[in-house]
């Protein structure tokens, strides 16, 4: 079993390299819209954690993802 702080870090790596990538995409295809560019990230996202770990847990990662997205939107929003 991995420790918080392994997972942690982890994740940031991956967060990390994860918007390199995307954004050296977005750059050399300005003709893409955002909105294509995170379509094609959730479904890979969703493709992966099902191949991975299964539907029951890809549903609730999404049940979580989702909760998160509305959370984090509205604060987002709130700032602006």
């Amino acid at each position: 079993m991995y420790s918080v702080q392994e997972l942690q870090h982890g994740a940031i790596m991956l967060r990390t390299q994860c918007l390199e990538t995307v954004t050296q995409f977005a750059s050399n295809n300005p003709g893409i819209p955002a909105q294509a560019v995170a379509i094609g990230l959730g479904e890979l996202l969703i493709q992966f954690s099902v191949s991975q770990l299964g539907q029951e847990h890809t549903h609730h990662l999404l049940s979580s993802l989702q909760e998160a997205v509305l959370l984090f939107g509205d604060k987002i929003m709130e700032q602006h």
